[in-house]
């Protein structure tokens, strides 16, 4: 009987020391992201907000992105690792390698956005697993071109979104012609309300940031002219 028992604490003590992990990096936000630079989509960014404290052990999250019926998932980026920085409004930044000279990702993306998901479609944040099965946050563009679904946990699973709905998708198609990106200008706490609502341009170029509060600007690469 005394072994018995002492299996069963060991077994609690076990689950007790594994639950934080699932638990400190959901509360999330996909708070700004980039499909292009000046119409170049090799160069694309993605950048996560912590809604809470203690939310960088990212290892066990993925970004996923889908077209515009909310089908055929690509894997951007299967987390490898956790970031080192966890404090509120702390940013996670994944991007291409050839993003932003001079600001290095916390992770560079595995596969970018497909350039035909731009004009409509949506990214996900999600627990490791099967794509779908664990979405916490949910991004989608492409206003009335959008027909999937955008549903995740809700706050009664410690998601973040009331309903679980991240539906209706942002109007317009995810930028990438110019130096502007489409963002959540909410608070670093804020809850979602719907991906219409909640998300915007920016009002000029965009700043990115990484883990360690470094950040650079989108740059405007100038035309060269020829004296005649």
């Amino acid at each position: 009987m005394l072994k018995r028992l002492s299996l069963s604490a060991l077994t609690l003590a076990t689950a007790a020391v594994a639950q934080p992990a699932f638990a400190s990096f959901h509360h999330m936000q996909i708070e700004q992201v980039i499909g292009g630079v000046n119409g170049d989509t090799t160069r694309q960014a993605i950048q996560l907000r912590m809604r809470s404290a203690g939310q960088n052990l990212v290892a066990a999250s993925q970004l996923i992105a889908w077209d515009a019926a909310g089908a055929n998932p690509v894997v951007i980026l299967n987390i490898p690792s956790n970031v080192a920085v966890g404090t509120l409004g702390a940013r996670v930044l994944i991007a291409t390698s050839n993003f932003l000279p001079g600001l290095t990702p916390d992770f560079v993306m595995a596969n970018p956005i497909p350039p035909s998901y731009l004009a409509a479609g949506k990214i996900t944040f999600e627990t490791d697993g099967a794509p779908g099965a664990g979405v916490w946050w949910g991004l989608a563009w492409g206003g009335a071109s959008y027909t999937g679904t955008n549903t995740g946990f809700t706050t009664a699973s410690d998601g973040n979104d009331a309903d679980g709905n991240f539906n209706p998708p942002f109007a317009g198609a995810l930028p990438s012609t110019s130096t502007q990106a489409l963002r959540f200008p909410g608070a670093a706490s804020a809850l979602s309300t719907n991906n219409a609502a909640d998300y915007a341009l920016t009002p000029g170029a965009a700043v990115f940031t990484n883990n360690a509060g470094g950040n650079g600007t989108v740059p405007v690469e100038l035309m060269e002219f020829k004296v005649q």
